[in-house]
């Protein structure tokens, strides 16, 4: 080979390594890293105020000098009062490594849609990040509360959601899926719900159920429990317990169950000019607790122990199916796009009236528990005389 031509592959591709870069790089402390964004309305209620939360590092990265300071400014859309921010803290603000949204209630009973226009025209936020609705009156009230796991709030927000797949009563929706949610047809939109709780005697920020949205709007919410039956409902479960009564005369005769694993399957029926959801759920199950000298591992009472859990699971999620269709009207289970997916001729004739047949809609819910074991113990624990 031609040591010229080597020589010249050689430097080409020095050149292309150290002088190659980022097209928007820029230097650290010209900007302010964003973690997190409240979105509230001004005190007047006629612009946005928005709180972002911003990691200051002090010193060392290793040495765990890192804190959050808040920004807050007012703009008449949210891209002008996030650039209203510049005004204060002299710093361009860098939002890829954001984590958390919150809206307040005030904002996302008028509409959540021109917050989810911005964050899907920036080329700097991330579509992934967590959006929650706060319960509390305002939104950036939650990034004022004391911090357990970290001093950055929003980044322990997002380990909220993380650690909630072993509890099943929220659930994380990033812009992505919320988009695709409000765009589409036959379901509704719903948001993990944030909102503060007493720890230590300290005020702190927990997660609370979900929100409800018809369309863009708040419409209501569902506390932790009622989540966790609407989960069932839409194939998300994923960790959890549950806790039943295996003797109806001894309702304080608790047993709790772990779910390891839940798959739920809906499909439309559709006879006689009437049309039914069927549900089938099959949960598998072990005793993590018992509160009852009574061994539920010996097969009559493991059967007995599994026909009061299919009870409870039936009733439960069959009144949260009935408490949104009374109370919020907006079909948060897709129970629509399902019918659109499996039956699009049918699909046709009802979706123009598809919120009022929501309202009556029949379900038929069929639950097969499987207890698989009983941890380290395969007899509760017996107290002497």
């Amino acid at each position: 080979m031609n040591k010229r031509f080597v020589l010249f592959c050689t430097v080409m591709i020095s050149v292309v390594i150290l002088l190659s870069g980022c097209w928007n790089y820029r230097e650290v402390d010209r900007i302010a890293i964003v973690s997190g964004l409240a979105v509230d309305q001004s005190p007047k209620g006629d612009k946005f105020l928005l709180t972002a939360e911003i990691v200051d590092v002090q010193g060392s990265l290793t040495e765990g000098n890192v804190k959050a300071r808040r920004i807050q400014a007012e703009g008449d859309t949210i891209f002008d009062a996030v650039r209203n921010m510049i005004l204060i803290s002299a710093k361009r603000l860098y939002w890829s490594h954001a984590k958390a949204i919150i809206v307040s209630q005030d904002v996302a009973k008028e509409g959540i849609v021109s917050i989810i226009d911005w964050i899907s025209r920036d080329i700097e936020p991330r579509t992934d990040m967590g959006i929650f609705v706060s319960r509390e009156k305002t939104a950036w009230e939650l990034l004022e509360q004391q911090s357990v796991t970290t001093d950055i709030r929003a980044f322990e927000m997002e380990y909220m959601l993380m650690g909630n797949n072993a509890l099943s009563k929220s659930v994380r929706v990033d812009i992505i899926e919320l988009v695709d949610t409000m765009s589409g047809k036959g379901t509704s939109s719903y948001l993990p719900a944030i909102g503060v709780t007493l720890n230590d005697g300290k005020r702190t920020a927990n997660l609370s159920g979900i929100a409800v949205l018809r369309k863009d709007k708040l419409i209501g919410f569902l506390n932790e429990q009622d989540t966790k039956f609407f989960l069932f409902v839409k194939n998300k479960i994923q960790g959890g317990l549950l806790i039943v009564s295996p003797d109806e005369g001894h309702p304080k005769d608790k047993i709790t169950l772990e779910i390891f694993k839940s798959k739920t399957k809906v499909q439309p029926v559709y006879s006689n000019g009437k049309l039914l959801m069927k549900i089938d759920i099959n949960t598998e199950v072990a005793v993590a607790q018992e509160d009852i000298p009574i061994n539920y591992m010996i097969e009559k009472n493991k059967n007995r122990l599994k026909k009061e859990t299919e009870k409870y699971l039936n009733k439960n999620i069959e009144n949260i199916i009935k408490k949104v269709q009374e109370d919020f009207d907006t079909d948060i289970f897709g129970f629509g796009s399902i019918v659109m997916k499996e039956m699009p001729s049918l699909w046709k004739n009802i979706e123009d009236e598809w919120n009022e047949i929501f309202k009556t809609l029949e379900v038929d819910i069929n639950t097969e528990i499987d207890i698989r074991g009983s941890g380290l113990l395969s007899k509760p624990i017996q107290v002497g005389d």
